[in-house]
């Protein structure tokens, strides 16, 4: 560990640089009471689903020291997604490039260019990113469980620097998170305890393995759902994002839904190279896209500009 202190000043301007639309510092310490049982009650009402990985490694969630020993600093990073053009068949997030990838470079650059010692993580490691994202004062958690930048919404993607030296500074939240209402009367996924991903059209369209229940229903997207995010006061300060990576392609942008009803699996290699989308695998999407067509009139089926929002 470095006895020098970090530069705040310098590593928010570089991030700042390197695209991202947010920064902020909090000292790495343990996960607050109060947030730390809200988890584990979560987790005990198996909200999370078929998402096991949730599961491993609780302690090193809650206790950022375990999972990089020496961690003094946690630096919460957010970049814009939201695409300027859209395929309203699929989630906003998942439009361009995977953001794990596009991420992961910047924020190694970041840390080469200033010379940080740590590890910087992307939305795969056992780690509370929105509580980190709400600590270091990055943005707001909104009562749907988004993370809200102020001038950009909830549309970001999150990511952490653990890096081994104190920080001449650390941020404060901008405000508490909501312990009332969730927002349930938006998506029957929401509850006073938190997202039932059991209910969640994302989670059901993209992290669940196997045939649909039956009362599953697929009326905007076949993968992913902005329904809640869209419904989320912030999102009227969403503006489209300057990121290239983030922006849909054009073949992607031309698909209709006999496109989609008629995909091959070799053009769905050729529209999803390197997008997040990949992680539904080709069977799993020709799933989504089935039963999203079995919901749409036959009117809209044949109609190249519908819009599913």
């Amino acid at each position: 560990m470095s006895s020098a202190l970090l530069n705040s000043k310098d590593i928010k301007a570089q991030a700042l640089r390197l695209g991202f639309v947010a920064c902020g510092l909090a000292k790495a310490e343990p996960v607050a009471d109060d947030d730390s049982a809200r988890f584990l009650r979560w987790l005990e009402l198996d909200y999370c689903g078929e998402m096991d990985y949730l599961r491993h490694n609780v302690d090193m969630r809650l206790h950022p020291e375990l999972l990089v020993p020496g961690v003094r600093t946690i630096v919460s990073l957010a970049m814009n997604f939201m695409p300027e053009s859209q395929q309203p068949a699929i989630s906003l997030y998942a439009q361009g490039q995977d953001y794990h990838d596009v991420m992961k470079q910047r924020m190694r650059q970041l840390m080469e260019t200033l010379q940080l010692e740590g590890r910087c993580f992307v939305d795969t490691a056992p780690i509370l990113e929105r509580y980190w994202a709400w600590k270091s004062g990055v943005g707001i958690i909104t009562q749907g469980g988004f993370v809200a930048v102020p001038g950009y919404g909830p549309t970001v993607f999150l990511g952490e620097l653990f890096l081994t030296s104190e920080s001449d500074h650390y941020d404060n939240p901008i405000a508490p998170p909501p312990r009332g209402g969730t927002g349930k009367g938006v998506c029957p996924a929401l509850t006073p305890e938190g997202l039932d991903a059991r209910r969640c059209i994302s989670y059901q369209t993209i992290e669940h393995r196997g045939p649909f229940a039956e009362e599953i229903r697929l009326r905007r997207t076949f993968y992913g759902c902005d329904r809640c995010m869209r419904a989320t006061p912030q999102f009227a300060e969403a503006k489209p994002t300057d990121e290239p990576a983030f922006q849909p392609s054009e073949a992607l942008l031309q698909m209709t839904p006999e496109d989609w009803q008629d995909l091959t699996e070799e053009q769905y290699r050729a529209l999803f190279k390197g997008s997040a989308v990949k992680r539904a695998k080709y069977d799993g999407l020709k799933r989504n896209i089935e039963r999203w067509l079995e919901a749409m009139p036959s009117s809209e089926a044949t109609d190249s500009g519908s819009s599913q929002e």
